[in-house]
């Protein structure tokens, strides 16, 4: 008689994993009400409000002294490109595995996405990819902590130093997550951060943008708000720009979420460490590479690499079917590289790459990076974040994956 559910049996978690996010109570309601009643609803004539409080604890909280809040993580990435002086003509070194709008905000700002490879045991952007890929034209390095794993900060530090180069961090998955005790979105230029309803850190929709320079904030403020000057008049515009202000509402639940947050980054972490040991007593499937000088991490993906070698020659995708079938859901995150996608596949002749501006030569069609292919094609595996909010989820998707491993037999 079958074990598996995949094959008959009876499945580990029947009505899948109990992880619900986001978490919310009173509070929020509480502040939503407060803000309805205000009457001040935009941040621009209510400059006590949510909006200004919710940035100046999110800058303590990653640890810069400035916070702006943004629409969105794609109008982070986009206001911060053009604040630090990226335009038409320009390259901006990214990798190739990270969801779209990491090099869509590149796009947005006229400038060329310079896509490169990943490191395999860490799946960040390879510092080695990253310098190998420098040209005149390059203007800025977006660094992406991918799934909420920090990226080798110490490499990439080096790097633009040596080029003199802008870094721009999107920690839009990583809030909380820790480089040697500091926060990313502290490690450079500036961080970029995305609210969105399944992020770490949440208010439905919403983004925000964290660095130290006063001087760019000046530039942030403009390309955030019509290319107007903080504390100027309010009709008199210095450069074309649009509305990507935040309003009061989300803010209001932002502040409400940031009273939990400290707690579940904990939890999250916790959780992952005894999943990635407790992985390793099973083989076949490990976690990334656990670098000490990631102090923290808080989680968007929890992402694996699976060896086909170690399940009798057993293809991913038939592994995936069998853990699905237990009820333990999981899939491939952003992983594809994004060249791949038609928006870049068929960009040729069009702007920005056919732009008078730019020097190069950019067809994404030839753009090769074989480790995030190779990982794509046959090896990552990838959990959600949410499971990680209980030990008893992580339990049932441990007991899963040995039952797996154990009865792989049936599945040849």
């Amino acid at each position: 008689m079958a074990k598996l559910a995949a094959k008959g049996g009876t499945p580990i978690a029947p009505n899948g994993l109990k992880a619900p996010w986001p978490i919310y109570d009173e509070l929020e309601e509480k502040m939503l009400i407060e803000t309805l009643r205000s009457g001040n609803w935009c941040s621009l004539w209510n400059p006590g409000g949510p909006v200004r409080r919710a940035e100046e604890a999110f800058a303590k909280f990653v640890g810069t002294k400035y916070a702006m809040m943004v629409n969105n993580g794609t109008d982070a990435i986009y206001v911060a490109l053009r604040a630090a002086g990226v335009g038409f003509g320009d390259e901006v070194i990214v990798p190739a595995v990270t969801f779209i709008a990491s090099a869509s905000a590149i796009v947005l700002a006229n400038a060329i996405p310079v896509f490169v490879d990943i490191d395999p045991e860490t799946y960040q952007l390879s510092p080695d990819a990253v310098e190998a890929a420098i040209t005149p034209r390059t203007k800025a390095i977006e660094v992406v902590h991918y799934g909420g794993y920090p990226a080798d900060m110490d490499r990439i530090a080096e790097i633009a130093k040596k080029h003199n180069l802008i870094v721009i961090e999107d920690a839009c998955e990583a809030h909380g997550s820790e480089w040697r005790g500091k926060r990313v979105g502290s490690l450079s230029n500036a961080g970029c951060f995305s609210f969105q309803m399944g992020k770490p850190l949440t208010c439905g929709e919403g983004g925000g943008i964290t660095f130290d320079d006063e001087s760019f904030r000046f530039g942030c403020y403009s390309h955030r708000s019509f290319g107007t000057r903080e504390g100027g008049q309010r009709y008199e515009h210095f450069i074309i720009s649009g509305n990507y202000r935040m309003s009061e509402f989300p803010a209001a639940i932002l502040l409400a979420q940031m009273t939990r947050i400290e707690g579940q980054i904990q939890t999250r972490h916790d959780n992952g460490e005894y999943f990635a040991e407790e992985l390793e007593k099973i083989g076949g499937i490990r976690a990334l590479k656990r670098d000490p000088r990631i102090t923290k991490k808080s989680y968007y993906f929890y992402l694996l690499r699976y060896d086909a070698s170690q399940w009798k020659g057993l293809e991913r995708g038939k592994f995936m079917q069998a853990l699905g079938a237990e009820g333990i859901g999981c899939g491939l995150a952003h992983n594809q590289p994004l060249y791949q996608n038609p928006a870049f596949r068929d960009m040729a002749g069009n702007c920005p790459v056919a732009c008078r501006f730019y020097k190069g030569s950019m067809d994404y069609t030839k753009v090769r990076c074989p480790e995030a292919e190779r990982v794509y094609t046959t090896e990552i595996v990838s959990f959600g974040k949410d499971f990680l909010m209980d030990r008893a989820n992580v339990d049932l998707a441990l007991e899963a994956i040995r039952k797996v491993k154990d009865n792989v037999d049936e599945l040849l």
